[in-house]
């Protein structure tokens, strides 16, 4: 479901923009962090909670459990945003 959406960096930021609208309802762009912009780009290849919360600790330097709540409040921030993830 990653392929309905596009990762943008403009003006300093990142955002996850909504390919798919079909003009029924708007969807905002969704502002992402560097770590979040960082995570989206693994979840494009396919990676899991698990891989991304590892590549987390490699990137960042961050102990697996701190990795482990950022990658959930990544999937939380996607679901309040009603982003799908198939």
């Amino acid at each position: 479901m990653t392929e309905n959406y596009q990762l943008r960096k403009a003006a300093g930021l990142y955002w996850l923009i909504d390919m798919d609208q079909d003009g029924s309802e708007f969807h905002s762009p969704v502002r992402l962090n560097e770590s979040g912009a960082f995570l989206w780009r693994l979840l494009e290849r396919g990676m899991n909670r698990e891989q991304l919360a590892e590549a987390l600790c490699g990137e960042y330097e961050l102990e697996k459990k701190n990795a482990e709540k950022d990658v959930d409040l990544f999937f939380q921030q996607l679901k309040q945003n009603q982003i799908r993830i198939s």
